[in-house]
């Protein structure tokens, strides 16, 4: 498989070739995911939908924080791939597959035991509860295999190749709406049904990301029988990968008191919730993999000690970015009740709020664009700390004191999630404010790292 130079040539372009493969990556898996969600609604009925969607928040909360890895991953890989040093990659390979394993093994542990109490401190309805934790404890038996793709996947794009987990998901993402139908639709499995057809193909995930890396030539192949854990390694990886997941989890953290808000106004509002992340969580991952490409370019450069290309990068990435989600934002809002309601289609009250959720978030959008790029290019530059302390601060502390304070004289979904943007625009004016402190110590620190290994 080709991999795209991103350090040569034109920066616009082979921005764009690069992700695109991303956003089909993205677009598919919410495809996916959207399909699970109408064969859940359609079959087995609003209760079922609520059931699966009044999850979501607390799965964010554990699978953000440890998909932080592959963050960390990313960024160092790339670093090595743009220094052309082939034995710290090989390094980074081995040792983070191991490490992606036994974190999902321990994310799955702590899956299955915090399930029942955490949906009890969330709120969730009386009447879809014990759904909802059959539900998380089937899902979080493929935290191995998820963590064990993210970092596979995290190992390619990080060398330039964004197409081959496109395939990849493709044929999971395949799979696994054909097992939701055979086993909702056709075995009448409900909720059981959903998590049982995720762990099987998460699996299925895995084994072909793997499958790959065992495959490539030397040096980038992957030997299992080299599998290990280096401390040194594996600090640098949590250097970056750790606030990372941090602020991932920090964000889905935020919603869980929105998602408590919103079980106060009861089911048909959790399904219309649910519904409308169809919504809004296709636009967001397409900025996030946008943003996703700006890291691995961006890292490259730094790699390579290629600063004014990094600079370059930053540039066409915010405007790629912010053009898609002006453009997927204004869709998102024109179209929201029609498609919230491909998902409810016998629930109008249920669409309403929904509809309500996606006018608040949809619609400006594209100031998301700007903060996820700012955040991605910091990271690039191993600069990690700071955006998660920003995003924490603007986004969990702001929504929390949202939900307590404004939330409960104006009980409606859209001004619930009008915190989305006005926290967005808080978490920017915080970053362009450190922007360039923070730079001008990531370029100091690395030129102390480059001196030290001239010497």
């Amino acid at each position: 498989m080709k991999k795209i130079d991103m350090l040569h040539g034109g920066v616009t372009g082979s921005l764009l070739r690069f992700a695109l493969p991303l956003v089909l990556t993205s677009w598919l898996q919410m495809l996916f995911n959207s399909a699970d969600s109408m064969v859940v609604g359609r079959f087995a009925g609003s209760a079922a939908l609520a059931a699966v969607g009044a999850t979501f928040a607390f799965v964010m909360l554990i699978v953000g924080f440890f998909s932080g890895l592959a963050a960390g991953v990313t960024v160092c890989a790339a670093n090595d791939v743009g220094a052309g040093d082939t034995d710290s990659y090989h390094e980074t390979m081995h040792v983070s597959v191991l490490l992606a394993f036994l974190i999902g093994l321990f994310v799955m542990a702590l899956g299955e035991c915090l399930s029942r109490k955490a949906l009890g401190l969330m709120g969730a309805p009386a009447d879809i509860i014990d759904n909802s934790v059959i539900y998380l404890r089937l899902y979080f038996l493929c935290m191995p295999a998820q963590m064990v793709y993210g970092t596979g996947a995290s190992l390619m794009r990080a060398r330039g190749d964004s197409r081959n987990p496109l395939i990849f998901l493709t044929i999971s993402g395949a799979c696994n709406l054909l097992l939701n139908i055979l086993f909702v639709a056709v075995f009448h499995w409900d909720v059981v049904g959903v998590a049982v057809a995720t762990v099987i193909t998460q699996y299925l995930s895995a084994f072909l990301a793997i499958r790959a890396l065992l495959r490539e030539e030397e040096p980038w192949r992957l030997h299992l029988e080299q599998l290990c854990l280096r401390k040194q390694k594996i600090a640098r990886i949590l250097k970056i990968g750790l606030p990372a997941g941090l602020q991932t989890s920090m964000l889905a953290a935020s919603d869980i008191p929105l998602q408590s808000c919103v079980n106060s106004l009861g089911s048909l509002a959790v399904s219309g919730n649910a519904a409308a992340l169809n919504v809004d969580g296709l636009i967001f991952m397409t900025l996030e993999s946008l943003a996703q490409a700006c890291t691995v370019f961006t890292g490259q450069c730094v790699g390579a000690r290629d600063f004014g290309r990094a600079k370059k990068v930053f540039r066409s990435s915010l405007l790629i970015t912010v053009a898609c989600g002006i453009v997927f934002g204004g869709i998102g809002t024109l179209l929201r009740t029609w498609i919230v309601s491909l998902f409810l289609p016998n629930a109008p009250e249920a669409v309403a709020f929904g509809a309500d959720r996606a006018l608040a978030v949809a619609s400006l959008v594209f100031i998301y664009a700007i903060m996820a790029t700012i955040n991605s290019h910091l990271r690039g530059f191993g600069i990690s700390v700071l955006p998660a302390v920003v995003n924490i601060f603007a986004l969990f502390v702001f929504r929390l004191i949202w939900s307590l304070v404004y939330f409960p004289h104006h009980p409606s979904l859209f001004h619930l999630y009008i915190s989305y943007p006005i926290g967005w625009t808080i978490a920017i004016a915080l970053l362009l404010i450190l922007y360039r402190p923070a730079m001008r110590r990531a370029r100091e620190r690395l030129d102390a790292e480059s001196a030290a290994r001239s010497s």
